[in-house]
């Protein structure tokens, strides 16, 4: 397992824990890999188009998934020299600057061709990093503050207790 974790995640023992669950990291991994496949894909089909704004925008499309191909899964790319050190460095960044990047890269394809190709392959590539942007928030939740649980008396009592009530009936 260790081998398999050391080939999906080439940094993973050099990363201190940042309480994303494992199956969060695996998902968002996933994702990335499968919406880059087709982001390339559904690219190719709007190249296809016959008008100019939407040939750019398949070819923009082609390269943001060949992108998040290369920063997801460089093991599909080791061929080329350069993909391994930027693959080390986007994964060493931090999840918040993954979604920003994969949400920037998904939308100028909408603004230059809307078309159903174009927004899938989007939608695909805007939908990872609307995961990793789940992972900026990591754990929540669980147990409350131990000053949350100082005072747990109702405030209810609070004002019985005080006498007003058989006062003003």
């Amino acid at each position: 397992m260790d081998s398999i974790k050391s080939f999906v995640f080439p940094n993973s023992g050099s990363q201190p824990d940042d309480g994303v669950a494992w199956w969060m990291k695996y998902l968002c991994k996933a994702a990335g890999i499968l919406s880059g496949i087709g982001a390339i894909m559904f690219g190719v089909m709007v190249i296809l188009s016959p008008f100019p704004t939407c040939i750019i925008a398949g070819v923009w499309q082609v390269c943001a998934g060949f992108i998040m191909i290369v920063c997801e899964a460089p093991f599909c790319c080791s061929f080329i020299g350069f993909v391994r050190n930027f693959s080390d460095m986007i994964e060493n960044r931090p999840p918040w600057q993954k979604t920003i990047l994969y949400v920037v890269i998904a939308l100028p394809p909408l603004f230059l061709c809307l078309g159903f190709s174009s927004l899938l392959g989007s939608c695909m590539l805007g939908g990872t990093g609307v995961l990793y942007g789940m992972q900026v928030f990591g754990k929540k939740g669980g147990q409350s503050p131990p000053a949350a649980q100082a005072n747990t008396e109702p405030d209810e009592k609070n004002i019985l207790d005080e006498g007003e009530w058989g006062a003003n009936p």
